[in-house]
């Protein structure tokens, strides 16, 4: 049975500011919408709402949510060698941003950077 996120939970955490609480709530609100088995960012609540892959296997995850939930990803030449990959899409009728910093030789097997998009 998939978990339902109350109002007044939203309003708790929300409340607390902290984000552990933040990272959990949401990681049970999006249980709801993501095919099952898909690895979820650490949601960290800032200006806005942004999962963010880190660590190791970080850009195979982006990618498979990319795949899961149908986003375009995009990318952005960081300090060599960094690269950072983003995809702000609709889920569930609202809009989620997930990002993904890592060196190129690692984003280059998932994806061929391409200064006019990601292929």
């Amino acid at each position: 049975m998939k978990a339902n996120v109350l109002a007044a939970e939203v309003a708790k955490v929300a409340a607390s500011r902290e984000p552990h609480a933040v990272n959990a709530l949401f990681r049970q609100a999006l249980t709801e919408v993501l095919p099952d088995g898909t690895v979820q960012p650490r949601w960290i609540a800032d200006r806005e709402l942004i999962g963010v892959f880190e660590g190791y296997g970080s850009v195979r995850d982006f990618a498979d949510w990319c795949d899961a939930t149908g986003a375009d990803p995009g990318f952005e030449f960081g300090p060599p060698p960094e690269v950072v990959l983003y995809a702000r899409h609709l889920l569930a009728g609202h809009v989620v941003h997930v990002e993904c910093v890592a060196d190129q030789h690692d984003v280059e097997p998932w994806f061929r950077l391409n200064p006019s998009g990601l292929l």
